[in-house]
Formats: structure tokens, C-alpha cells, sequence
């Protein structure tokens, strides 16, 4: 990768953890698309976490190389087709489900040809590679924004577009690694079933947020409560391969349920607290800030504590950032630790796959990533699980809440609702932080025997 503009493909692939949310999130309101705008959101989150286990079924038959180059071409076709959303709104339907799918895979591909080259080729970006990547996405973020704001969707996917496809003709002469044989895996129909069982719940998830019958509610539940049973009974029934080392996984699906957590219940307690009207700034601007602010200060915050594991030090960050979001005045510092620290923690753990991996380096990344999204996945089922649960307890009826959580009018249980979601969020971020720390501890345990038998 010798071309210098390549820094603007690192900035466009990283747009991707959260640019694409502001986009359907700001342009479902305007069009008359199904449950009540929020739909090609949905679609667009649905793809985003379960895209790659759709993938993944299909074997592993073609090298990262071409998946990237296919995927920018996807993302491109996906927002230019939002072009056409003033022309009938099953066109921004089309695109969610294209860049939702394309996403899923963009930075994780991207960020495994760059420890190819580096590998390979000894080629790595410099300080200032990754400056011009930082003044890129702060550019071209608000830019992206502010035309939607001005009622200028089209403009806005339309220059989306146009990044993708720079990337894909920037990136179109990389040289073919070598990795050995590639194995010739065929169709596999349980990561295809965990695809479909997958999407489901996250669907189901999603879709109750704007359900307005209390009956359907109840089915949709019913309905997730079986899907995460049929989960687990894939997990248990299946012999899968760890080819990373077990650390990777679980931090990946910790990390990825912190994050879920704070994003999703964050949303629904600012709604709950009448605050809605801050949603963008305290938790998606303020995580997506924490990103690229990592892509550059990142290495130097580590370096402040050279005492500390690097894991164990962003560890304990996630958490402390996640623990803000029941103070609603520090909840924009809690999204900037998240954005910050989940990015940053992600390319330590990334590096380790790639190094550490007993299978082929050429996927290792994907498989870390899978995990991530897994967690997530995992973390909004049981957060809506229990959400339905203690409202049963407490006897407050389940459209009340739904309504509050989605801002879109206040019940008349509202400190009821407001203490539900309290305890709700308690004991998830309980659970999780015992995890974490437990997960912590033998990590940290392991690293001191090996040290021990080395010296």
C-alpha cells in the first residue's frame, strides 16, 4: 500500500462503527417508510450485527483482498441507491440492507490487510497517515450531517457513495498475499442458521421499540425468548474451532456487550429523563468523538501508564465509562471513554488475533469480530428480556414503557418506568463488570506465569 492517499480509505472505513446510524437514523424520520420511519434504521442495524455470520456460511473460499474490494463496491452501490429515496423510500430499505452488510466486514477486512502489509512488507502507516485520517473524518462527518439536516439526503449518500468508491480505486492494486492453500470450505448451514436465528431476535429486538399494539409486543418477546434458547443449542451443539487464544473471545464478546449496553440503554434512559432532545450529543457524538480521537491519541494514553496492562487499563475504562450513563450530566464523558477505549482495546485484541491465531491470519480478525457482535446481540436481548420481566413485577404495563423508552410520549407510570430501567441497567452492568473483572483476573493471572517461566 504505497499510495499516500490511503489515509482517506482508513478514515472511510472507520466512518463506518457510527456515521451510517446518524445517516437512517436523521433521514427515516422525513419518509413514509414502515414502523413509523424507523424501519430502514432497523434493517441497517440488523445487517450491521448479523452480516457477517451470513458471510462466514458461505465458507471461506475467497481471500480478504477480495472481500474488501467487493464490500467498498457494495457500500457504494448501497449509498448511491439512497439517492433514490425521494423517488419511492424502498430505495433507503435497499441501501440500509446493502451498507448495513457491507459494514459488518469493512474495518475488520481493511484493518488485516494493513497487518498483511505490515507483515509482508514491513509497510505501516505513519503519524502523520493517521493525522490526515483524523482531519478526514472530522471534515467529512459534519459535512455528511449537515446536508441531511438541510434536507439534502441525497447529497449526503451521494458523497458516501463517492468516498466508497475513491477507497475501492485506491485499493484496487493491492498485491495478492500469499497464505498457503486456501482451504476450500463449503456451504455452512449452522453459521447460515445462527445467520437467520440471529436476525430474528435482533429484529424482533429493534422493531419493539416502535410497536404500538401491547399484544404484539407480547408475541415478539415470546418469539425472542425461543430465539436466544435456539442460540444457545447451536453453540452447545456445535464443535467450534478456537483458533485465537480464549482471552480474545471473551473480551471481544464482553467489550461488545459494554458497548451495546451503553449505546441502547443510554438511548432509552435520556428518553426517559426527557432529555431525547441531547441524544445525539451525549451518546453518538460523543462515542464517535472517543474513535477517531483514539486513532491518534490512543497509543500515547497508554504510554501514561506503563504499569498498567494495556488490556487491563482499557478494561477498566469501558467500564468506568459505562458506569456513567446513570449520571446523565457525565454522560457524554461516558460515551467519549467508550468510543475511545472500545476502538482502542479492539486493535490491541486485533493484534493478538492476528499474531497469536492457529488458523489462517487471513481470517483471524473476521472470527474476533464475530464474537464482538455476538455479545451484542446477546446483551439487547437480555436487556429487553428483562425489561418485559420487571415490568410484569412491578404491574406497568408494557406499552407505557415502550412508549417512554422510544420518547415518544410520557406515561403515567413514568418514575416507576424511570426506576425499572434504573434496575434493570444495575444488574446488566453488574453481570457484565463481574465478567469483565473475573475475565481480567485470570488474564492477568496467565501473563504473570508466563512471565515467571521465562525468567
Amino acid at each position: 500500500m504505497k499510495n499516500k492517499l490511503l489515509f482517506f480509505t482508513y478514515a472511510v472505513v472507520n466512518t463506518t462503527l457510527f456515521l451510517p446510524y446518524f445517516l437512517y437514523s436523521l433521514i427515516g424520520n422525513h419518509y413514509p417508510t414502515f414502523l413509523n420511519g424507523w424501519f430502514p434504521l432497523i434493517v441497517f442495524y440488523v445487517c450491521n450485527l448479523t452480516g457477517t455470520f451470513l458471510v462466514r456460511s458461505f465458507g471461506k473460499k475467497v481471500s480478504t483482498r477480495e472481500l474488501l474490494l467487493f464490500f467498498l463496491l457494495l457500500a457504494s452501490v448501497g449509498s448511491f441507491l439512497g439517492i433514490l429515496v425521494s423517488i419511492n423510500a424502498l430505495w433507503l430499505d435497499l441501501s440500509a440492507i446493502l451498507l448495513g452488510l457491507s459494514c459488518s466486514l469493512l474495518l475488520p477486512l481493511y484493518l488485516t490487510i494493513q497487518y498483511h502489509e505490515r507483515r509482508l512488507f514491513h509497510r505501516s502507516f505513519s503519524g502523520k497517515d493517521y493525522g490526515f485520517a483524523f482531519l478526514t473524518i472530522l471534515l467529512f462527518m459534519p459535512l455528511i450531517i449537515l446536508l441531511v439536516k438541510v434536507n439534502l439526503p441525497e447529497l449526503a449518500f451521494g458523497l458516501y457513495g463517492i468516498a466508497f468508491l475513491v477507497s475501492f480505486f485506491l485499493l484496487r492494486n493491492l498485491p495478492h498475499y500469499d497464505h498457503g492453500k486456501m482451504p476450500n470450505t463449503s456451504f455452512d448451514s449452522r453459521f447460515f442458521l445462527l445467520f437467520l436465528v440471529l436476525a430474528g431476535m435482533t429484529f424482533a429486538v429493534k422493531s419493539l421499540r416502535v410497536l404500538a399494539d401491547n399484544h404484539f409486543s407480547l408475541i415478539l418477546m415470546t418469539l425472542l425468548a425461543i430465539l436466544l434458547i435456539g442460540v444457545f443449542y447451536l453453540i452447545q451443539h456445535s464443535s467450534f474451532k478456537f483458533s485465537l487464544p480464549r482471552y480474545v473471545y471473551l473480551f471481544s464478546f464482553l467489550q461488545g456487550m459494554l458497548t451495546n449496553f451503553f449505546i441502547l440503554f443510554g438511548t432509552f434512559y435520556l428518553f426517559s429523563l426527557q432529555k431525547g432532545v441531547y441524544l445525539y450529543s451525549f451518546i453518538y457524538l460523543a462515542y464517535g468523538l472517543g474513535i477517531i480521537s483514539s486513532l491518534f491519541l490512543g497509543t500515547k494514553v497508554l504510554n501514561l501508564f506503563p504499569k498498567v496492562e494495556k488490556v487491563t487499563l482499557c478494561g477498566i475504562s469501558l467500564l468506568v465509562g459505562t458506569g456513567l450513563i446513570f449520571i446523565p450530566v457525565c454522560i457524554p464523558v461516558g460515551g467519549f471513554l467508550i468510543g475511545f477505549f472500545s476502538n482502542l482495546n479492539s486493535s490491541l485484541l486485533n493484534k493478538v488475533a492476528y499474531t497469536k491465531t492457529t488458523g489462517l491470519k487471513d481470517s483471524s480478525l473476521l472470527v474476533k469480530n464475530r464474537w464482538g457482535k455476538l455479545g451484542s446481540i446477546f446483551q439487547q436481548s437480555l436487556l429487553f428480556l428483562l425489561f418485559i420481566s420487571f415490568c410484569h413485577f412491578f404491574e406497568i404495563p408494557i406499552l407505557s414503557l415502550l412508549e417512554t423508552i422510544t420518547g415518544k410520549s410520557l406515561a403515567p407510570h413514568l418514575t416507576s418506568i424511570v426506576f425499572v430501567l434504573r434496575i434493570t441497567g444495575g444488574v446488566i452492568l453488574f453481570g457484565i463488570s463481574v465478567c469483565y473483572l473475573t475475565t481480567l483476573y485470570f488474564y492477568e493471572k496467565e501473563l504473570k506465569t508466563k512471565q515467571a517461566s521465562i525468567n
